[in-house]
């Protein structure tokens, strides 16, 4: 009964919140700080300095600052570490990764000109987020099962016994859930779990692994008027590929076969797999502003990223309860959405709008030595939109809605400084720090979510911190490199399921970077 009553509080008092495609519009919807070496030293504190392929990304006006043409690229090493826990005990996993962080090309046109000397435009490839994770989380002797969680969205969203598969689609976890025996229909037209029928306890296992990255192509176009005021307009494409693959299993039990006598691990797999793609546009425009040699002032605006995306979905059930199934005749067996789908992924197509993000920077330019930038961001979450591929809005707008009630504008703050050795040499710190996009109702226990299709797990965002230092050296006038080391770290609220026991995954990456550059 204990579960029972835990469900009629959370369906009756909590926040309702229904997920679908909120815990998916905020993972593409937020980016990561990447760029050239020089600006990660400076903990990507660029937006009022510009003269770098990073400067550009986050304020465009940071193009019209060169008066020479400039091609860059950026190596990324990275170590990235998530440890998970449950009252099972810790789980670490580390992985090793080399990619391109960023590749530029800048051209200084001469215009001969006193007031405007030249116009400048570019090209940049850069990648903005990468998905990469793997993680695992074991649970012992929970109270609450996954099929407790099955049988009260059947009974929250009042479903019947005739009205799911074919009849219901969409309802893939309650469906599957069903046909496997882990709930079954009660003659008072309610659905009982079978952990509830067996007042059971379980030990679960969540294995998540995602993959994949966001990159933007980014033209760019830039000046500088009167040696005081620089400006400069971006439009880019974005490329989103993104892939998951998570598997749950939990276990009621050893029990004994009535027929042979002998004991049997009582239990069930559910796997899921979700490729996304998708491609966009933006618009970005900025200005520098510089009242004196010594003080720079930024303002940058990007607006929204509008997307066209594409989702194929597919899950299984492998289920095997035969000692404590309470239905008559119950089999065990596998169990998989293509029954449901004619053999086919399930496709959906929609459209996705990213939020928008105003940028203020500031800089110091002390003496020939030294350098302080600080960049302080806004960005409105609440303001992302899931519609249909026809354009109207997902679930008559109640995902919006909910999108609005549960983020917020989330502050990012980065600090830099450069010290010049010499007209060589060059010493870097920084420092970052990116606010959580969910607002404080998120983060309780009493806030209910529902996530999408069959996925049960899910994690709420922490704040993120990250340090760096680095050093540049000029071989010459032309060629140049820079080198960096950021050290990031984050931790995360997660969850098998809604009202699951809540676990953490704490994640820290450490990363080198290696900047090439040659100006012509």
């Amino acid at each position: 009964m204990k579960r029972f009553f835990i469900s009629v509080i959370a369906l009756s008092t909590m926040t309702y919140a229904l997920a679908q495609g909120e815990f998916d519009a905020i993972k593409l919807a937020k980016s990561e700080q990447t760029g050239t070496a020089r600006a990660m030293g400076m903990g990507g504190a660029f937006g009022a300095l510009g003269g770098d392929p990073t400067g550009v990304a986050i304020n465009p006006a940071g193009i019209g600052v060169y008066t020479k043409s400039e091609i860059v690229t950026t190596m990324n090493f990275s170590n990235n570490k998530f440890e998970t826990e449950l009252n099972a005990g810790k789980i670490d996993h580390s992985k090793f990764k080399f990619s391109f962080d960023n590749i530029s090309y800048v051209g200084a046109l001469p215009l001969n000109s006193g007031d405007v000397p030249y116009l400048n435009f570019g090209f940049a490839v850069n990648r903005i987020k990468s998905f990469d994770r793997k993680y695992k989380m074991n649970g012992r002797e929970q109270n609450i099962s996954l099929t407790d969680y099955m049988a009260n969205q059947a009974n929250g969203r009042g479903l019947k016994d005739g009205n799911l598969g074919l009849d219901a689609p969409g309802v893939w976890l309650e469906t599957m859930g069903a046909d496997g025996g882990l709930m079954d229909y009660l003659d008072d037209g309610t659905w009982e779990s079978l952990a509830e029928y067996r007042n059971l306890k379980v030990n679960n296992a969540l294995f998540v692994h995602e993959k994949g990255s966001i990159y933007s192509y980014d033209f760019n176009m830039g000046t500088t008027i009167s040696n005081m005021l620089s400006i400069g307009v971006s439009v880019g494409l974005t490329d989103i590929s993104y892939r998951m693959y998570s598997s749950y299993d939990e276990s009621f039990g050893i029990f004994q076969n009535s027929n042979d006598g002998k004991e049997y691990d009582n239990g069930y797999e559910l796997t899921n797999n979700l490729e996304t793609d998708g491609t966009g546009y933006q618009v970005k425009a900025g200005l520098i502003f510089k009242p004196v040699r010594e003080l720079r002032i930024g303002v940058a605006y990007h607006s929204p990223t509008w997307y066209d995306m594409t989702d194929y979905y597919g899950a299984t059930l492998d289920h095997d309860v035969t000692e404590i199934a309470s239905r008559p005749n119950y089999e065990a067996g596998y169990i998989s959405t293509f029954e449901y789908n004619r053999d086919k992924y399930v496709r959906t197509d929609y459209q996705f709008r990213t939020p928008d993000k105003w940028v203020f920077s500031l800089a110091g330019v002390i003496g020939n030595n030294a350098i302080l930038s600080l960049d302080y961001e806004l960005t409105n979450y609440g303001n992302m939109s899931l519609k249909d591929d026809n354009g109207w809005a997902l679930n008559d707008g109640y995902t919006n809605s909910y999108i609005s009630e549960d983020f917020r504008t989330s502050s990012t703050i980065r600090a830099g400084a450069e010290f010049r050795f010499t007209p060589q040499f060059s010493a870097r710190l920084g420092y970052s720090w990116v606010q959580s996009p969910y607002k404080k109702h998120a983060k309780e226990s009493s806030f209910q979510i529902e996530t999408a299709n069959s996925t049960p797990n899910y994690s709420i965002d922490g704040d993120m911190n990250s340090f760096s230092y680095g050093m540049g050296y000029r071989f010459s006038p032309n060629f140049y490199t820079d080198i960096a080391f950021v050290y990031k770290t984050q931790k995360d609220d997660l969850y098998s399921f809604y009202g699951s026991g809540k676990g953490e995954l704490k994640y820290s990456q450490f990363t080198g970077l290696l900047t090439f550059g040659y100006r012509f």
